[in-house]
């Protein structure tokens, strides 16, 4: 049985692949990327949305777009900068780990790599082409810890960790003179005072990150 069009979305991007049999000559009117995980970019499913390469095409489109709808430009440090993405790269591959993680032995190197729309003929309907080849889940899971690793090296070859070594001594000795100038303000005993030395490196030690 031939897939009948969705209601077209006026105003919305439109998948535009070039329609067979009784729409030949015609561009497709579905949504971009209808029927895939790229929706509002695209192919849609019907017009080779699902294959791999439009599959890592839509993904970049819809990261393109999420960077010029809130990739706001802000001043930061360079190496605070290099920091962060060390983070997002590390929760990406954590992430997409997961989705390896989920996918069943079949799927990892066996696909679909191309669908054809056939709206006319003896058997109308939808042509479907597999072949062995790896999962992008498995390919975008590569890329990203490939980059993890990258970034990692030029953190290290930044001294971001002396760099945090030395942030962390500017902020406890800028604790310590805060406490300072409490315990002076508050007036306290002589038996109290005999309980700083005790008491604020206990409590200080409670609330700092295990090393």
């Amino acid at each position: 049985m031939a897939t009948t069009d969705p209601p077209a979305d006026l105003g919305k991007p439109k998948c535009g692949g070039k329609r067979r049999g009784e729409g030949a000559g015609k561009l497709c009117t579905r949504p971009a990327g209808w029927g895939t995980d790229h929706v509002g970019t695209g192919r849609c499913k019907m017009h080779g949305g699902s294959t791999r390469s439009h599959t890592v095409a839509g993904q970049k489109a819809l990261a393109e777009q999420a960077v010029k709808t809130f990739g706001l430009p802000r001043e930061i440090d360079p190496r605070d900068a290099l920091l962060e993405e060390v983070h997002r790269t590390a929760g990406a591959v954590a992430w997409l780990h997961e989705q390896v993680q989920a996918l069943q032995a079949a799927e990892v190197v066996w696909g679909v790599t191309e669908e054809v729309d056939k709206m006319a003929g003896e058997f109308p309907g939808t042509d479907v082409k597999r072949a062995a080849e790896v999962n992008v889940w498995v390919q975008l899971w590569r890329q990203e810890r490939a980059h993890l690793v990258k970034v990692c090296e030029k953190a290290i070859g930044a001294g971001l960790e002396e760099r945090r070594v030395k942030l962390a001594e500017q902020q406890g000795a800028m604790l310590a003179g805060v406490i300072k100038a409490i315990l002076g303000d508050l007036d306290l005993s002589p038996e109290q005072q005999a309980k700083v030395a005790t008491v604020v490196p206990m409590r200080l030690r409670a609330v700092a990150p295990a090393a």
